[in-house]
């Protein structure tokens, strides 16, 4: 066993201490994932958009509509976004040359999982088409960090916590987070930490499902958002519950991350637009919304 409960539990304590930390060491590999992900654009916009080159190879065996109620207008994009995606990241992350780069093996978690001297990171891929909100990706328990507050067996195990539900006097939806705040290995302290690429692709005039802009996002490592700033507690409406039914079982429910609350946190934007104009890709922040008046 790579860890006893009592370093895992004397470690956490520590790193509870050191929030700030936690959030810089955010900071610096969003700044590295975006840099990264600017130059790697062209690349992801050009192999996504051949999908509507290659339509006669898979327009009588496109996959079928998901979620609840599907409109049937378009068609489901996500494997273009994932599978092109998550290539080029790879292979960019793969000629950066960072200290320590390891493609770990895990039996859950996000797309793209790797580590480096110092963290963990969960990187996924989230596709929205026309028909989906752009200001929100919709997450599962395996691919957000937890607060590690308790021990179960052989292994750390997350709280669960309340998240509410849309509506008005509806009960909140009970979420279990299910990666680690942080991991173990070789001696090394990894901090976990999880970050989303949004693909936007619209429908052309031409009837072509092509790329608009991509929107990379920082969540909180749980000992931020659920522990410490409790970012979560203290943010109203960062997370709300996800598109499960009532059959879906409480350890397999999904979260809604909302940007625009997201971008109100800390000091630095957890939310960058990345998008093509004038012949250039460039990064954006994503706007948190203006404070609401006070009441006279």
């Amino acid at each position: 066993m790579s860890i006893t409960e009592e370093s895992f539990r004397e470690i956490r304590e520590e790193l509870v201490q050191q929030g700030s930390m936690i959030a810089a060491t955010e900071k610096r590999y969003m700044n590295f994932l975006e840099e990264l992900t600017l130059k790697t654009a062209d690349r992801i916009r050009n192999d996504f958009n051949k999908a509507n080159t290659l339509r006669p190879f898979w327009i009588n065996y496109q996959p079928r509509q998901r979620g609840r109620s599907p409109i049937g207008n378009s068609i489901p994009w996500i494997e273009v976004a994932e599978k092109t995606v998550s290539s080029h990241i790879i292979r960019s992350l793969t000629l950066a040359n960072l200290i320590g780069l390891e493609y770990l093996g895990l039996p859950l978690g996000g797309d793209v999982r790797f580590a480096t001297e110092d963290v963990f990171i969960h990187f996924d891929v989230k596709a929205t088409g026309s028909n989906d909100n752009p200001n929100e990706i919709v997450a599962s328990p395996f691919q957000i960090s937890g607060d590690g507050k308790s021990w179960r067996g052989d292994g750390f195990e997350n709280l669960a916590v309340n998240v509410q539900r849309r509506g008005k006097d509806k009960d909140p939806m009970i979420f279990r987070p299910a990666l680690p705040p942080f991991y173990v290995l070789e001696g090394r302290r990894l901090l976990c930490l999880t970050y989303f690429l949004k693909v936007n692709y619209i429908r052309d005039n031409a009837g072509e499902q092509i790329l608009e802009y991509l929107e990379l996002v920082s969540v909180p490592n749980g000992l931020l958002m659920f522990d410490g700033p409790q970012y979560h507690h203290n943010t109203k409406g960062l997370l709300i519950a996800g598109k499960d039914d009532k059959t879906v079982q409480d350890t397999n429910r999904r979260v809604r991350v909302r940007f625009e609350q997201l971008a109100g946190i800390g000091d630095w934007p957890r939310a960058m637009k990345i998008k093509w104009e004038d012949g250039n890709w460039y990064a954006q922040p994503h706007l948190a919304p203006p404070p609401k008046p006070n009441p006279d």
